[in-house]
């Protein structure tokens, strides 16, 4: 989530193990819908209903960290995502027919469906450098990472093109099945010697098509925040966050289940447990979101991460 800097524990060894949660609430969308299908499998047009779309998310993040020298670490992170989806169909007629109710019951199974999804994202390679003494200002410091993605997450054909000819399809990927780019600046500047103000950018972008013809979105994220020492084993930290998806493209034509912007607010606080293991827990609430298209891209429910992590 978002940066912190060290608590004051042993920092000369080579590796650290690290491992984040992210549970996510009542993610919400959906999207407006006049197909039916029949028992035969053929697509027709019924009554207008609302295909309404719930998820709940779970992630860990793997990572193993190493202590290239004093200014550069080297990461490899493997995130494992668990997706709970529930569906159901919403009518704007107080009685549709039964006929109606069935083939949207049968269509909306194609698009959407109660069941849990999981396995391995793509895998993350991260180069990390770090300059102390950024500038003229005592003590402030500079991250900045490049990462590279490895197409390891499952993903999927074009849904649309099954669901136009009545076939079951999955909106979800795991991955992007290309090498993606990352890189992320983090900026440290310490007030005193109990307050610090950070700030963070970070930018991915996939550059070419996968197997199936689908260009992922890219993705841009800022964060703004303070971080108060409470102790030398306890620290508070709260900020701002600015997330923004642009559009995914299959075979050159826009996702519509793509685009939006969020802002939130984030809360927690960084602790260790005894000498060598730090503890970071957060809650993200999100404040105001944005869908950019009109499909039925999620509006992001509450957000809590917890990380551990240890030295070795």
């Amino acid at each position: 989530m978002g940066p912190s800097r060290e608590l004051d524990i042993e920092t000369k060894k080579k590796f650290r193990f690290t491992l984040n949660v992210t549970r996510s609430f009542n993610a919400e969308g959906g999207h407006s819908e006049t197909g039916g299908l029949t028992t035969d499998g053929r697509l027709i047009e019924i009554g207008n209903h609302w295909h309404h779309v719930s998820m709940s998310m779970s992630r860990f993040n793997l990572g193993l960290h190493y202590q290239l020298n004093p200014r550069t670490k080297l990461a490899l992170v493997l995130p494992y995502s668990i997706k709970n989806q529930s569906a159901e169909i919403e009518w704007e007629a107080s009685n549709p027919s039964v006929s109606d109710q069935d083939a949207a019951i049968r269509n909306g199974y194609i698009h959407h469906r109660d069941e849990t999804y999981r396995g391995f994202e793509d895998l993350n390679l991260t180069t990390n450098y770090h300059w102390n003494g950024f500038t003229s200002i005592k003590n402030d410091r500079i991250t900045l990472s490049a990462g590279l993605s490895i197409p390891t997450g499952k993903i999927e054909p074009d849904p649309y093109k099954l669901g136009d000819v009545g076939k079951k399809h999955l909106h979800l990927q795991f991955g992007t099945g290309t090498l993606t780019p990352s890189f992320q600046v983090i900026y440290i500047l310490p007030v005193n010697d109990l307050l610090s103000v950070q700030s963070r950018l970070s930018f991915r972008r996939p550059f070419y098509e996968n197997k199936y013809s689908f260009l992922s979105p890219p993705e841009t994220s800022t964060y703004f925040g303070i971080a108060l020492k409470v102790s030398n084993i306890l620290r508070l930290h709260g900020s701002w966050m600015v997330f923004r998806q642009g559009f995914g493209y299959w075979d050159g034509n826009r996702d519509r289940n793509t685009g939006m912007q969020m802002h939130a607010l984030q809360l927690g606080t960084n602790t260790t447990i005894g000498r060598k293991t730090p503890l970071n827990i957060s809650v993200i609430v999100p404040i105001h979101q944005q869908m950019l298209s009109t499909g039925d891209t999620f509006e992001h429910g509450i957000l809590l991460s917890s990380s551990v992590s240890h030295v070795f």
